[in-house]
């Protein structure tokens, strides 16, 4: 379906009618609570190869009058639990949509967090109209990494069944802000795909994803030293300023033709 296509639909099917979304240019942003959304990416690059193989994707909201608002003070506008649900919605639509908008050549996975907030106040059948909004934008939940902060964990009744819902619909997930504490308990029930750690993790944490097998992320790879002391640790993703800002257009990762960057050439070398 054209982007502009979706676009409608979705503005259709906003029964609440506090969000608008529209193009803007080759990219697509939205107008909801007084605030104008808009997303940015920042490339996933695996740490062997030197390949960017996903995005994460970031919410950039501004006030009318364009002054810059932190996520969480984005967030913290919406007081209800209903509110936050859409909202946190909309934002992963958005960012679907742009990501989508790209996909000529720019593949990979892509990120999302999922707000504590959301996790908290949904009950059940967690990715439920997330999986439908995805197809209907030629995305699978196979495509998405549901970034899902840890540091909820105990806190919130449901959590473990949330984690389950979504892996049960095929999403990937990554769990950040994780404790060595907690890890002895979460990560072998869980078994997430990915575990988000920064500089200062506790070495621990790395030996325990290495024994369950589960992929390191380093998140914050600002020079080259942090980029050697990541790989010296264990992770095999890394992101981080050293691979670029947070930006509008994703890094592609493949030429417009279809052709894979990096892909062997009949010759053996390496495009």
């Amino acid at each position: 379906m054209p982007l502009t296509d979706l676009i409608r639909y979705f503005n259709a099917a906003d029964n609440a009618g506090d969000s608008t979304l529209y193009p803007a240019g080759e990219r697509v942003s939205a107008w909801h609570d007084g605030l104008r959304l808009e997303s940015l990416f920042q490339p996933v690059v695996d740490l062997r190869q030197g390949q960017v193989i996903g995005h994460r994707a970031r919410l950039s909201a501004q006030l009318d009058d364009g002054h810059p608002l932190s996520i969480e003070q984005a967030y913290a506008r919406h007081r209800t639990a209903e509110a936050v649900v859409h909202f946190d919605r909309l934002n992963r639509t958005l960012h679907a949509l742009n990501f989508l908008a790209q996909r000529r050549y720019a593949g990979g996975h892509l990120q999302l967090p999922v707000h504590p907030r959301h996790l908290r106040a949904v009950q059940s059948q967690h990715g439920l109209v997330y999986e439908a909004i995805l197809k209907r934008c030629g995305l699978a939940p196979e495509d998405i990494v549901l970034v899902i902060d840890a540091h909820d964990f105990g806190q919130t009744p449901h959590w473990e069944e949330a984690l389950n819902n979504y892996r049960q619909r095929g999403y990937q997930l990554a769990l950040k802000n994780l404790t060595a504490q907690t890890a002895t308990t979460v990560l072998p029930t869980l078994r997430p795909d990915m575990l988000q750690l920064s500089a200062d993790a506790a070495p621990e944490l790395y030996e325990a994803a290495r024994q369950l097998e589960i992929v390191v992320q380093h998140n914050a790879i600002e020079t080259g030293r942090d980029l050697e002391a990541a790989r010296a640790a264990g992770a095999r993703f890394g992101i981080g300023e050293l691979f670029g800002l947070p930006q509008p257009d994703c890094r592609p990762t493949h030429k417009r033709d279809g052709v894979a960057y990096n892909s062997p050439t009949p010759s053996g070398s390496r495009s």
